[in-house]
């Protein structure tokens, strides 16, 4: 057999330095499977579990907002109608969903999707210093100071900071990611339906 080894190098060091560099690459969120254990444990550990649907696009700049309305992709930070409540406050209508820190584990919400969310309530937006300048992204600084606990941390961003202390003041957010949060007419959403 007649090996040419030149053109095998040629062909397999680019597939092995680009397999090296693809943890590098791609980062994914990473979920456990949920089963009605789970479900049970989501229950009890969270603030609230709902079925809702997302109905408004939320940023504090009004252009960045309508051009994130526009995109197919749909976005992180919404106001969601409450369909139906499983467990939280059976009154409100409408809660805020928020995700900053969710880094790779973003849900991405399109206008009208249906989903069962699981998240904590965020109890305070805190002003975390930082620079005068507006800034058109938000930047958390973790950990919450003591007795803080559930907080947003808005840094850098006047705008962004005032943006959401107001949406603080009118509803309640919460705050959720992609491992908990399940599209209707899915297994796992169907494990909290029933």
């Amino acid at each position: 057999m007649d090996l040419n080894i030149p053109m095998m190098r040629l062909v397999i060091l680019p597939v092995i330095l680009a397999l090296l560099c693809l943890p590098q690459i791609a980062h994914a969120c990473s979920c456990v499977e949920i089963d009605k254990a789970w479900v049970k444990s989501f229950i009890k550990n969270y603030d609230y579990v709902f079925v809702g649907s997302a109905v408004e696009v939320l940023h504090f700049d009004d252009d960045i907002r309508t051009l994130i309305s526009e995109r197919d992709k749909g976005y992180s930070e919404v106001l969601f109608k409450v369909d139906s409540m499983i467990k939280g406050d059976y009154n409100l209508k409408q809660i805020v969903i928020n995700q900053f820190d969710q880094g790779s584990c973003l849900e991405w919400f399109k206008i009208g999707d249906q989903f069962v969310i699981v998240g904590n309530r965020v109890e305070n937006v805190i002003w975390n210093g930082g620079k005068k300048e507006d800034f058109l992204s938000l930047e958390e600084v973790p950990p919450a100071p003591p007795g803080y606990n559930n907080s947003i941390q808005i840094r850098e961003n006047r705008k962004a900071y005032h943006y959401w202390k107001r949406l603080a003041r009118r509803h309640t957010i919460v705050t959720t990611d992609m491992c908990s949060t399940f599209r209707v007419g899915t297994e796992d959403a169907n494990l909290f339906l029933k």
